[in-house]
């Protein structure tokens, strides 16, 4: 597997903010990144959209892990209860130049997400909706032109090209995957 990578300022969604914690304008945020949750601790600061192309900066003062999930935040620019409720519900994103960069040949999700999957021959099979940890490797979860739904394990005999830069991943099936799972 090859692939480009551009790391330009580009924000990508990271985590929703579910409710106030506390009266001191801490927030509980419940993470995308299912696995490496640890990741967000490493991040400088997190974005709320204020407008379409515009986005608002808030640093972490503090992070800690939430009971029963989640973590609770102290951003430096909320004090108040009032100011965390009105936080509520709100996405947050993250500058991608803030992330570790993988290591060769792995990748974060929301990369994934929304590439075209397409054969040898240009044919399209459908586009990543998600990813599935199973055991030893990941599935790649695909939805098809027709909406039906077909899973193709992230291994190299399968996989054969993820360009980040082209939008598009190029697959090739082992004989029967992509029609079994239609059925």
């Amino acid at each position: 597997m090859s692939a480009e990578r551009s790391r330009h300022g580009k924000k990508v969604p990271v985590a929703r903010i579910a409710r106030a914690h506390g009266m001191k304008g801490e927030v509980r945020i419940l993470p995308y990144l299912v696995q490496n949750v640890e990741l967000l601790r490493q991040l400088p600061c997190f974005y709320r959209r204020k407008g379409r192309d515009c986005f608002e900066k808030l640093v972490p003062e503090s992070i800690r892990s939430a009971p029963r999930g989640g973590f609770l935040v102290k951003f430096g620019e909320i004090d108040t209860r009032d100011e965390a409720e009105a936080l509520h519900g709100q996405e947050l994103f993250a500058d991608l130049k803030d992330f570790p960069p993988p290591e060769e040949d792995e990748y974060y999700v929301f990369e994934l997400v929304g590439l075209k999957v397409e054969l040898p021959d240009g044919e399209v099979v459908g586009e990543v909706v998600g990813l599935m940890p199973v055991g030893p490797y990941e599935l790649l979860e695909v939805r098809r032109p027709d909406g039906k739904t077909v899973y193709l394990p992230m291994v190299d005999e399968v996989i054969r090209e993820i360009d980040l830069e082209q939008g598009k991943i190029v697959i090739s099936p082992t004989e029967g995957l992509l029609e079994v799972q239609n059925d």
